[in-house]
C-alpha cells in the first residue's frame, strides 16, 4: 500500500512542474565530420603517374577450381606445386570455411573448359569451371 501511495505522490508533484522550452534558443554544436584523404587529391596526382594502377580492370570471367580445403597450408602447398608446371595465375580466395584454390583468368568459357581437360590429364579429376570476377590480360 505505502508503494501506491509513493507512486501517486510522485506522479501527482512530477505534473506540477512545467518546463519550457524554446526551440530558436537550442543551440546543437557543429557535427565532427571524418577527414577524406584521396591519393587523387593534391599536386602528386599529375607529377607522379606511376603511384597509380590505372590498368587493373576487374570484369566477370571464369576460373578453375581445382581444390577446396579448410586448411590453408593444404592450399598453398597446391599453389606452389601448380605454379612449377602451370603458366597461369594461380589464387587462394577464402570464402568462409574453405580455402580455393582457382586458377586462371578466362573471359571465354571454352578455353577454360580447355585448359580444365589439360589440367585433369595432370591428375586434377576435382577441377571445375566457376563463374567469377577476373583480371583480363591488357595488351
Amino acid at each position: 500500500m505505502k508503494i501506491l501511495f509513493i507512486i501517486f505522490f510522485t506522479l501527482l508533484n512530477g505534473q506540477d512542474k512545467k518546463i519550457k522550452f524554446d526551440p530558436n534558443n537550442l543551440v546543437d554544436p557543429d557535427p565532427r565530420w571524418p577527414i577524406i584523404s584521396s591519393p587523387l587529391d593534391g599536386e602528386n596526382f599529375m607529377t607522379n603517374k606511376s603511384s597509380i594502377d590505372s590498368t587493373q580492370i576487374i570484369i566477370e570471367g571464369f576460373r578453375v577450381q581445382i581444390l577446396a580445403t579448410k586448411q590453408l597450408a593444404k592450399a598453398e602447398k597446391l599453389q606452389k606445386d601448380l605454379s612449377s608446371i602451370l603458366n597461369q595465375k594461380i589464387y587462394i580466395v577464402f570464402e568462409a570455411p574453405n580455402y580455393k584454390v582457382r586458377v586462371g583468368n578466362f573471359i571465354d568459357r571454352n578455353k577454360a573448359e580447355n585448359f580444365r581437360k589439360n589440367i585433369v590429364k595432370e591428375g586434377y579429376q576435382s577441377s571445375w569451371i566457376i563463374r567469377t570476377r577476373i583480371e583480363p590480360q591488357i595488351q
